[in-house]
């Protein structure tokens, strides 16, 4: 009967260091995965956020691009002959489109 006690015994606590090994690797194998998960959730979280402000910067870019074309459409429709008959009035008619438009630079490209 003593024999049998001790096989019992030994049958349950292999039982249970075994069971323990399954959940103590069960858990390390779950957080890894948790924690790859998580990472991989908030990569994709960043790519969406840069992808949100890479497309809100384009349309600033293009948005000014826009603008600028107008301006210099606007500057060219404005140019009489009498601002081309020589340098000096080139120059004031580029001062002036300089301070009517707020522009840091106008000039004309040879």
């Amino acid at each position: 009967m003593h024999t049998r006690k001790i096989k019992t015994t030994t049958i349950a606590v292999a039982g249970s260091a075994f069971l323990i090994l399954i959940l103590v690797f069960g858990t390390i194998w779950t957080g890894q995965r948790a924690r790859e998960d998580s990472e991989r959730a908030a990569r994709a979280v960043s790519l969406l956020y840069l992808d949100e402000l890479a497309g809100r910067r384009e349309q600033i870019v293009e948005d000014n691009l826009n603008r600028n074309i107008r301006v210099i459409h606007t500057a060219i429709d404005l140019m009489t002959e009498d601002d081309l008959t020589d340098d000096e009035n080139l120059m004031a008619y580029q001062a002036q489109m300089k301070s009517l438009f707020g522009l840091e630079r106008f000039a004309f490209v040879d």
